[in-house]
């Protein structure tokens, strides 16, 4: 099916475009978990054609219509992903409303600093625990901190209405999702019809790493252009089926939603295992990525660091099955390095390779399921040593590069035509890509966002007058255009000795230490860098019950043990470091960075500046001698 998708005013005409001429084409796929439900058994899918996605999509933007929701309303999702996602946002698009994205992980008073910055009056929530978030947002007033353009305050947040996807507790505000889209035929819906290709779709909340959270404005141009850049690339084709497990509220996994109601390519979610929270299950995701049949799969750098070290930690384990392993990866890396350099690998390592391809197809297929291509990694950077790590077992990863201003991808590497360490070239011809002479990386194209909603220093801070949008993302250029990020500007370390250090590799470099879970470097100012440290609890717990120590990760720490095991792999490191970027000093921290203490964001970046301010007494500690 050959379209241009931003030839459409919007993105509900591009998808009742494609219902009316495709009615029978599967739009979504979703496992099923029920009281059946068992890691042995493989689990049912249901699917849904464009047919009943248009008519779901009708009947919720009637209801909104009659609850009050007007043309440049905004209306919030609070919610993990789901069908349900997809079709809300679709239905406040026909209604001429406005998106607003917000993470289902984020606590009470985080989402109501959204609804009161996008001045939300009506939410889709996904389950109770989000309507208990919202209900106490509604009893009491909640802080909202100071930006640039207004003082911090107190607010009570009040909604209209609230539509739950899940069956929840009763409450005079609160409709049911499921009452909507089973209710009797509804007329059709033409509000969106007078929508032009520049009036704001979506506001998408940058995730908070330097200050409050911003609502990035975007489009349906915006949206629309990234499709087609992306479908015109070759990323997907009509045959595509995708995996959407990340957060719809983070652009990268949208723009793969939209990809699915708009083209050919259809959806596979993950199931849903408990009907009133919103918490991630790692293992029931895992099991739903093998048995999806997708042949695209989407994912964050933090889960590919995962499963390596899975992998590596098996292949450690004792009997057959571990030496097994071990033969595998080692002869994989072996002739993966022999390969990369140009010459032949030895006959006993070609040997135990071709006799462990079975090995690697299974581990293939236990990752990511029977039909898979490939799997695009963005949000953030990904390891060149984990990418090579799968890359040697014959396991396809793209890196691609894309942000919330954006709207979303802008480069991103081919199927045969890759390069690790770098996110690849340019979508399409109309994103024009341009390094600035301090490194920095601009973008203008009919993709890039309007600007800040609200916001307005920050929008002329990061918008210039000639329409580039500048990332504060360090980046370099090779002959072939392929796109490398060096760092980030603000995070750019200079010590006392005058010297730049870029954090990000450094930390991704100790990261890929299967004791290590997270790494903020430090030393701006000082006469060296040094490092809080997060220990990997499993990893480390397993080393240590070896040797006769228990504990959690509060007393791991405190052994000299451990601290002995972490410095030697922060040794590993600086081997491959010049002196003045190495890392002379670590504190080891008693907790792991997680979304839950405020440490990273939904999309798991570290907030760094958070971080430093919470360790300030160990970091402190580790220049006192000095």
């Amino acid at each position: 099916m050959s379209v241009i998708y931003d030839n459409f005013p919007s993105l509900p005409a591009a998808f009742f475009e494609i219902a009316s001429q495709q009615p029978e084409r599967i739009v979504y796929r979703q496992a099923i978990i029920d009281e059946s439900d068992s890691p042995e058994r493989v689990r049912p899918w249901y699917s849904r054609k464009y047919s009943e996605v248009r008519e779901r999509v009708v009947k919720l933007a009637h209801f909104l219509r009659s609850v009050g929701v007007v043309p440049g309303d905004k209306v919030a999702i609070v919610s993990s992903s789901r069908p349900e996602w997809m079709e809300a946002d679709l239905a406040i698009l026909c209604v001429g409303a406005v998106s607003v994205s917000v993470y289902q992980s984020l606590p009470y008073d985080d989402v109501g600093y959204i609804l009161f910055d996008s001045d939300s009056k009506v939410v889709f929530a996904e389950n109770q625990e989000q309507i208990d978030k919202l209900t106490r947002l509604m009893a009491a007033p909640v802080t909202i901190p100071a930006t640039e353009e207004r003082s911090e305050t107190q607010a009570q947040i009040g909604l209209k209405r609230i539509i739950c996807f899940e069956e929840a507790s009763e409450h005079p505000l609160v409709s049911q999702f499921q009452d909507i889209v089973a209710g009797s035929a509804a007329g059709e819906i033409d509000t969106f019809r007078s929508l032009k290709p520049d009036d704001l779709a979506a506001l998408v909340y940058t995730s908070g790493t330097t200050g409050p959270p911003k609502g990035v404005m975007q489009t349906h141009r915006n949206h629309l252009s990234n499709v087609r850049q992306a479908v015109h690339s070759g990323l997907t084709n009509d045959e595509s089926a995708i995996l959407v497990f990340l957060p719809l509220a983070h652009a990268f996994a949208k723009l793969m939603g939209y990809i699915g109601f708009l083209t050919p390519a259809h959806l596979c979610f993950a199931g849903i295992g408990d009907k009133k929270s919103s918490v991630l299950r790692p293992d029931s995701v895992t099991k739903d990525i093998r048995e999806a049949g997708a042949t695209i799969v989407p994912v964050v750098p933090r889960l590919l660091e995962k499963m390596q070290s899975g992998i590596q930690e098996k292949a450690r384990g004792s009997g057959i099955a571990g030496r097994l392993l071990g033969l595998t990866l080692r002869s994989a890396h072996e002739v993966y390095e022999a390969r990369t350099h140009r010459r032949s690998p030895g006959m006993l390592a070609m040997i135990a390779f071709q006799g462990t391809a079975p090995l690697r197809k299974k581990i293939r297929k236990q990752l990511f399921g029977e039909n898979f291509i490939y799997s695009i990694s963005g949000g953030a950077k990904l390891n060149p040593e984990t990418a090579r790590f799968f890359d040697a077992l014959e396991i396809e990863i793209l890196e691609g590069y894309g942000l919330t201003e954006t709207c979303v991808a802008t480069n991103v590497n081919r199927l045969g035509s890759k390069k690790i360490g770098s996110v690849g070239p340019v979508l399409a011809d109309d994103i024009e890509l341009l390094i600035t002479d301090d490194g920095e990386i601009c973008f203008r194209g009919p993709n890039i966002a309007k600007g800040y909603y609200n916001r307005d220093s920050a929008t002329r801070a990061s918008w210039d007058k000639d329409g580039w949008f500048h990332t504060g993302d360090l980046g370099e250029l090779d002959e072939k255009n392929f796109l490398a990020i060096v760092g980030r500007k603000k995070d750019i370390i200079v010590t006392s000795y005058g010297k730049n250090v870029a954090p990000e590799d450094i930390e991704a470099k100790m990261k890929s230490s299967q004791y290590i879970s997270q790494v903020v470097l430090v030393g701006d100012g000082k006469p060296f860098c040094a490092a809080l440290v997060s220990i990997d609890p499993v990893a480390v717990g397993a080393w240590a019950k070896k040797l006769g120590y228990g504990g959690d990760s509060r007393e791991l720490v405190e052994l000299p043990q451990v601290k002995d095991l972490i410095w030697k792999e922060v040794e590993k490191v600086n081997a491959d470091l010049a002196n003045y970027e190495s890392v002379k000093k670590i504190a080891l921290v008693p907790e792991d960075f997680t979304v839950e203490n405020g440490m990273l964001t939904p999309t798991f970046k570290v907030k760094r500046k958070v971080a430093m301010e919470v360790y300030q007494k160990q970091i402190d500690g580790m220049y006192s001698a000095e």
